[in-house]
């Protein structure tokens, strides 16, 4: 079917076979209406489809079907037009028929009147018009009902359901045939019929759960009453919104502003410009400003100096591509405190992907900053320090040689007086040397103690008058030991350079004179680590404090006071060891030590040394040592370093040993071997060598022989070698350098225990 015309004035069919009607009832009627004539239904038939003709008239007679056959059929195809019929006497009854079933509205009387027809067609026309209207408005009132987007049900006024929309249908999983005639409280537990009947004029609102086929969901029930023409009651209406989506986004908004607010990270939003708009109370927690200080100013007020120009110029360029930006920064509070922060900033998109807002997220690694600067520093340290030991290690081979032969000559009845004197001379310098060598295990942790037990107040007491001697005559040296005892296990010797170290540090401190203050007392350790980082075990310790009334220092130079080679002194004037050493044998003490200063107020260092708890019995003191006896027994000398080889051979052949001499472990193992059995009655060999080390070769011979005897030498501790799993438990060490006669009496004492082989 073609699209119908729309009309400029109302239109009219008029049906008749005799063309002069035709004629003559166009030019009637065409000064009001837009008249269609049709000679023939099917021309008839032809004009209904094509336009909209509210009006159709036609005559009774026609050839093959009569007028109200005809219309009949229009009824039939177009119910909403209204439909007349002329007709003569004769065919009045058909008419009245026709009127009867109602497929006829009016019909003229041949022939026809003017008057009558115009106000017959004038009253139709209208009659058609208010139908048509009414039709659309229920048309389109249905649209709205079942096209609304919530919910929607009429109800009568005790609250049964007389229609529901789908959408209603839909969110209770039924169909409107089960709703009709229900009560809609059956169906939506918080509806209550006489709300709205008690409000009459105003919308009941209501929130509450339904029970549907896909679970619980939260509704939103929206009542009013309905007035008819005489502002009575008529019915009810209720719209039913879904809440269940929204009342779920409003709970996950809820659950993540508590997460925001609650999160122990500083979080921040700021729009596009950078105006801060949001902080959390972590926020004021970290950067000390409240919401109300910072929501309108500018993000960047928390960065500090050193952060605004590189660090802010590569955060924006980031963002304002729309990337996320992860970096370390400092950060400056609101009094005045530097943090280091890690900053994560994301930009915030809408759906569209504009970049709208920026959300920071901070966290302070103060802490864990600090705490990597002293795992740096104090790998630095034993970087230096495995280089010192090294050192050291090496330089004991040499001086070894060096002290042997000495101590040999030195021996020798035919040498003269003055040649005594210079071989006297050599040994000085080299027990010098050795001294130097300990300063460098020390530095490193890696010298050899020797621990024996003391009250630190008579260590003090007994160095203070060397002290007094080394600070000079401006500077006044004032002690207050604690009047209980202070037992310790320690080297006395190393404890004394400790104090001497600290106290010539206090003496340069003070170039135009001064008091350094020499304290001790004990003190108990809880569980929580000293404020410098160290995490000591709990327990007592004695601590001896040296104060200074000097210059002091500032805080980069109190941080890396014990860092090797720094030094404030002129070049020439320091070495920047002594407080490295100074660290190194407290730390191999089990100690731990503090430093507190400021810049002009002073400065003091505080010595943690663990307390010991003396035996019942005195402690003997050391008998001096018998000269060394003689032997016949066989030794299996290993050593790498020939001259070191060549000196033990000679100290041992000159005391009656019979040697038998291996470069290496291997070398060691292929002659020991080839040795008959029994033979060999002790393997001295070096701990550290090429191709095998000592282990190893000690692990082949026992598997030889399971008895044998065997004994290392080395520079290092034996605490350091058991670090590196590098001896057995039942093996004797022998440190390096040795003098000979203390080699002597060692090697007769493993000698003259039972036979076993272990020493």
């Amino acid at each position: 079917m073609s699209e119908k015309t729309p009309a400029a004035k109302p239109r009219l069919l008029y049906v008749d076979d005799e063309r002069p009607n035709l004629v003559a009832l166009r030019a009637l009627l065409r000064d009001t209406y837009e008249v269609f004539v049709a000679e023939t239904t099917d021309e008839a038939f032809a004009l209904l489809s094509g336009h909209d003709i509210p009006l159709v008239v036609s005559d009774q007679r026609m050839p093959g079907m009569t007028g109200t056959e005809f219309l009949e059929k229009v009824a039939a195809i177009y119910p909403d037009c209204i439909r007349m019929i002329l007709t003569g006497y004769s065919d009045i009854d058909a008419v009245i028929n026709a009127i009867n079933r109602s497929q006829i509205y009016y019909y003229f009387k041949k022939p026809w009147n003017e008057t009558e027809i115009r106000l017959t067609l004038s009253n139709a026309l209208e009659s058609i018009m208010t139908q048509r209207r009414l039709v659309e408005s229920e048309r389109r009132f249905r649209s709205t009902f079942e096209q609304a987007g919530l919910g929607l049900a009429h109800l009568e006024l005790g609250g049964r359901i007389l229609r529901a929309n789908g959408k209603l249908q839909e969110f209770l999983g039924t169909t409107e045939a089960e709703l009709l005639g229900t009560p809609l409280g059956d169906w939506l537990p918080g509806f209550d019929p006489t709300e709205p009947l008690g409000h009459p004029g105003q919308l009941v609102v209501r929130e509450a759960p339904v029970a549907t086929p896909q679970g619980e969901r939260w509704s939103r029930l929206t009542s009013s009453v309905s007035l008819d023409g005489h502002g009575k009651p008529d019915y009810l209406i209720t719209l039913v919104d879904d809440l269940t989506e929204r009342r779920q986004t409003e709970e996950l908004v809820l659950k993540l502003y508590h997460v925001v607010e609650q999160s122990p990270l500083s979080i921040r939003i700021t729009a596009k410009n950078g105006i801060v708009e949001f902080v959390n109370p972590s926020f004021t927690r970290m950067s000390g400003y409240t919401a109300e200080e910072m929501v309108g100013k500018q993000a960047d007020l928390l960065l500090s100096e050193q952060a605004q120009e590189a660090d802010h110029k590569t955060l924006w360029d980031c963002i304002t591509s729309g990337a996320v930006w992860q970096g370390e920064m400092p950060s400056r509070t609101k009094d005045g405190r530097l943090l280091w922060t890690r900053v994560t900033v994301s930009p915030v998109r809408t759906r569209d992907g504009v970049v709208t807002h920026y959300v920071t997220i901070k966290e302070d690694i103060t802490e864990r900053h600090r705490l990597e600067e002293q795992l740096l520093q104090s790998q630095k340290m034993e970087a230096i320090g495995q280089l010192a030991g090294g050192v050291a290690h090496d330089f004991n081979n040499i001086l070894m040689v060096i002290m042997g032969y000495g101590a040999m000559l030195k021996g020798d009845g035919l040498l003269a007086p003055e040649q005594k004197e210079k071989v006297d001379h050599i040994l000085e310098y080299a027990d010098r040397a050795a001294q130097l060598t300990s300063s460098l295990l020390a530095f490193s942790r890696k010298q050899v103690m020797r621990l024996q037990p003391a009250n630190l107040n008579d260590i003090i007491l007994q160095v203070q008058k060397f002290l007094a001697r080394v600070i000079g005559e401006d500077v006044q040296l004032r002690s207050a030991v604690s009047a209980e005892p202070l037992p310790v296990r320690v080297d006395s010797g190393q404890i004394e350079q400790v104090l001497m170290n600290l106290v010539t540090n206090a003496r340069d401190a003070m170039p135009g004179g001064g008091v350094v203050t020499i304290e001790t007392r004990r003190q108990m350790i809880e569980e929580c680590g000293a404020s410098t980082g160290e995490h000591p075990a709990p327990g007592a310790y004695a601590v001896v404090s040296v104060s200074d009334t000097g210059v002091g220092m500032d805080e980069t130079t109190r941080t890396r006071i014990f860092e090797p080679f720094f030094t404030t002194k002129e070049p020439g004037k320091g070495t920047g060891l002594g407080m490295s050493i100074v660290y190194g044998i407290i730390k191999q003490h089990n100690g731990f030590i503090n430093v507190y200063s400021e810049p002009e107020v002073g400065t003091t260092f505080r010595v943690y040394l663990p307390m010991y708890r003396m035996g019942g019995a005195a402690e003997e003191s050391a008998a001096v040592p018998d000269a060394p006896g003689r032997g016949t027994e066989t030794i299996m000398v290993v050593e790498d370093e020939p001259s070191l080889r060549r000196l033990l051979d000679s100290i041992l052949t000159e005391h009656g040993y019979r040697v038998i001499l291996a470069q290496d472990g291997a070398d060691a193992i292929e002659k020991f071997q080839g040795t008959p059995p029994g033979t060999i009655a002790l393997v001295l060999m070096d701990l550290i060598m090429p191709r095998m080390n000592g282990k190893e070769a000690c692990e082949e011979i026992r598997k030889v022989d399971p008895e044998m005897r065997v004994a290392f030498t080395s520079g290092y501790t034996r605490e350091f070698i058991d670090i590196r799993d590098a001896m057995a438990e039942d093996v004797e060490l022998i440190m390096k350098p040795v003098q000979p006669t203390e080699l002597l009496r060692k090697v007769r004492d493993i000698l003259d225990r039972s036979a076993t082989p272990a020493a």
